[in-house]
């Protein structure tokens, strides 16, 4: 087997991590980033806007992992800032189809990022890879995201990733940070349920996939036991400040203050995990107990 990767968007919390697990495994692995690496990992820098990469090295890596993107939680949603969510993802997907359709490549393996928002808030739902998009912001730009690989050089395999759990990262030190002064927020009415993952199951799930040859398509990149918001806070507040004080913050005022964006917190999301695990794929933490604990040393 071929251990060559190039991750675009490698330097994000994914890619990093990801790096790491992929170099310990013996792999050579660069990154295609917009800006020069400040670490040991080779990069090629990239402009996917204006679609250009520096050079054709890495057209020569045999497995490309793309992970790149405007971040959705960073700014408020703007009408600019949400074209530019769009428009990030998929020009990616136009740089990269362009550069494999026109020039000699060793690239045999391609696996894409997308996001469990496509399924859109669907109450007690139980979504599997077979449903259709949802409604509302989030569904259609992963709609967008995954239609910009359609009739890609080479099959896709398409990760819909969930609520990925790290403390580098994500939504866990923002959920955490309150209980830092002793407060402990439960979101809307706590009921909407969230699909998460541990970051080192995500980037071992990608890893599953490159060394056993997985079929390409679409696959949810979520834990196997996905629970309600209040319980997940529960469960965090019981990991790291027992003490905190829980309180409710009603979804009235969120989506006040958020507005269109309130969606990202209060949208219920149950995703089954039952297709990547009929691979073979086994989770190292497959309850939130076991990820907390892991993430925060306990």
């Amino acid at each position: 087997m071929d251990k060559s990767v190039v991750i675009a968007g490698g330097s994000g919390l994914i890619g990093k991590r990801l790096t790491e697990l992929l170099v310990a495994k013996n792999y050579s692995v660069a990154w295609l980033s917009r800006k020069t690496s400040d670490t040991s990992v080779k990069t090629f820098q990239w402009n996917p806007e204006s679609h250009s990469i520096s050079d054709n090295e890495w057209l020569k890596y045999k497995n490309l992992i793309i992970l790149s993107g405007e971040n959705i939680a960073s700014h408020a949603w703007t009408d600019d800032y949400k074209n530019k969510i769009i428009d990030s993802r998929v020009a990616v997907a136009k740089t990269l189809r362009s550069a494999l359709s026109t020039e000699n490549h060793s690239i045999t393996k391609v696996i894409a990022a997308s996001a469990i928002g496509y399924y859109g808030d669907g109450g007690e739902k139980f979504f599997s890879e077979n449903d259709h998009e949802g409604k509302g912001f989030l569904s259609f730009t992963t709609k967008k995201w995954e239609d910009a690989y359609t009739d890609f050089p080479i099959d896709v395999t398409t990760f819909r990733i969930g609520v990925v759990l790290s403390k580098n990262g994500g939504a866990l030190p923002e959920l955490s940070f309150p209980m830092k002064f002793g407060t402990a927020p439960t979101l809307g009415t706590g009921k909407q349920m969230v699909s998460w993952i541990h970051l080192d199951d995500l980037c071992n799930m990608i890893i599953h996939t490159i060394e056993n040859n997985i079929t390409t398509g679409v696959y949810n990149a979520v834990g196997p036991q996905p629970v309600s918001h209040a319980s997940f806070i529960a469960c965090l507040r019981k990991t790291i400040a027992p003490w905190s004080i829980p309180f409710p913050v009603p979804s009235f005022i969120l989506r006040l203050i958020l507005k269109e964006k309130s969606a990202i917190v209060l949208d219920s999301t149950n995703v089954s995990s039952k297709k990547i695990s009929s691979t073979g794929f086994k989770f190292t933490f497959p309850n939130l107990t076991s990820a907390l604990k892991n993430i925060y040393g306990k």
